[in-house]
């Protein structure tokens, strides 16, 4: 029953298989003529005969003549009918693609075969440089945290008794196959006055298919699939944790969202629960990745809460990949006044147990005055680039140019992924520290040592 469904009226099937058949009997016609096969002899002798009868003599060149014609012919329209018969199905399932499928399949099979990268983190600045790495490899896997206790994400996770939705929000609208309408909608935050004031569309859907499916996991791979999500968005933990502060002055500070606004110099960062649970799926991407990369975004409130969950920590300071570092354009009000490059790197060593950082990417690209200005106001600068005491935490420092030029103060996901990715890549050739040196050097690069 189901072949006979393809010859049903209107598909546009029946027409191109019927072609293809005339197709290869033109071919098998032609081929016949062509190299003379003795199993089809009566063919032959039919074929002589007439040639007699239309010269007046046996001629085998003409016949041929006439049999390779025969075999172009049919070559031609079986194919003619093949690329007919796939573009009738192409049409059917992807509409808008099917002029361009050659370039789909080319840049899927590239893409697919990728580095395998984890990024671990969370915020606007996580999902900025998610929109560049998923031109690079599908092989992508982001472990976000659900620290998240303010705005939509945090009121959902107080009634609902679920896990901050917000930062896993904004990772899969960030890998999904094609942004627009959809990033628009999961964005879209509701106004009034009711209790959906503040709401995303994103948040709500999230939530509605944790309590739908019963498992986080689940729900985020069904989200991935309904916007074809090109990678994994995993949460670093199933708990509720609610991240807390203690301060130098040893004040403690609980709740993400508070944390920037007591303005005081952080110490430590911790959770309630005091040892999260980690995902294992996330556990495992991390074992298996050619590549960690930790960062860009708050160095407290959004990488911190990744490095709290013990497995997850565990499995970044076990891992034979190497770790990256994105340091942010500029110090974070409230969270990292004052920090430079090295003082970001201390404060994740701390947190993680070891020396776990091997390269760390900061930004030498210049800044426009009246931009640097305007941060100025809210008490956030750029990050210090202190090249011996980056060098002291064992890290290796690679500057470059990674400012968005419209912005002037934040990365350029594309320019952050080109880099990022250069610099993967090199590093899985396994290259000697000489051969790196020059290799960093081509590509506008500076490091401290090699």
């Amino acid at each position: 029953m189901r072949l006979f469904r393809w010859l049903h009226p209107g598909l546009h099937i029946k027409r191109w298989l019927f072609l293809f058949g005339l197709g290869m009997m033109a071919t098998s016609f032609g081929l016949v003529l062509t190299f003379n096969y003795q199993w089809l002899g009566q063919i032959e002798e039919w074929a002589f005969r007439m040639l007699y009868e239309a010269t007046g003599h046996y001629n085998y060149t003409v016949l041929a003549t006439v049999g390779i014609i025969w075999l172009i012919i049919g070559v031609f329209v079986m194919g003619w009918a093949t690329r007919r018969l796939i573009r009738t199905m192409l049409d059917a399932i992807m509409p808008n693609e099917s002029e361009n499928i050659s370039d789909l399949i080319l840049s899927n099979m590239k893409l697919s075969k990728g580095p395998k990268v984890v990024v671990i983190g969370g915020g606007t600045g996580l999902s900025i440089m998610l929109r560049g790495l998923k031109t690079k490899t599908y092989n992508l896997t982001a472990v976000v945290t659900v620290a998240d206790d303010g705005g939509s994400s945090g009121r959902i996770r107080q009634d609902l008794d679920i896990i901050a939705p917000g930062d896993l929000r904004n990772c899969l609208v960030a890998l999904a196959d094609k942004e627009g309408l959809m990033e628009k909608l999961f964005a879209h935050r509701f106004g009034g006055s009711g209790e959906l004031n503040g709401h995303s569309v994103g948040n709500l859907f999230i939530a509605a298919l944790i309590e739908v499916l019963g498992d986080v996991e689940g729900a985020l791979d069904a989200s991935s699939k309904i916007l074809k999500v090109r990678g994994k968005v995993i949460p670093s933990s199933a708990d509720k944790i609610l991240l807390n502060a203690e301060m130098a002055d040893g004040t403690i500070v609980q709740g993400e969202s508070r944390i920037p606004d007591v303005h005081g110099k952080i110490k430590r960062v911790f959770t309630t629960p005091e040892h999260p649970r980690a995902i294992q799926s996330a556990v495992e991407a991390i074992i298996k990745a050619d590549a960690i990369v930790l960062g860009p975004g708050s160095l407290y409130t959004s990488i911190m809460p990744n490095l709290l969950v013990p497995d997850i920590a565990a499995a970044v300071r076990n891992s034979n990949a190497k770790k990256i570092y994105i340091c942010n354009v500029m110090t974070q009000p409230g969270e990292t006044d004052g920090y430079s490059v090295a003082d970001h790197l201390k404060a994740i060593n701390q947190h993680a147990g070891a020396n776990i950082i091997d390269f760390v990417l900061a930004n030498n690209g210049m800044i426009e005055p009246d931009i640097l200005q305007h941060y100025a106001l809210v008490g956030a600068y750029p990050v210090k680039i202190d090249k011996k005491q980056i060098e002291a935490t064992g890290a290796t420092l690679i500057l470059s140019d990674l400012v968005d030029k419209k912005t002037g103060a934040t990365h350029d996901a594309k320019k952050l992924a080109n880099m990022l990715f250069d610099l993967i890549n090199a590093l899985r050739t396994d290259l000697s520290p000489e051969i790196l040196r020059y290799y960093l050097k081509r590509y506008n690069m500076t490091h401290t040592k090699g």
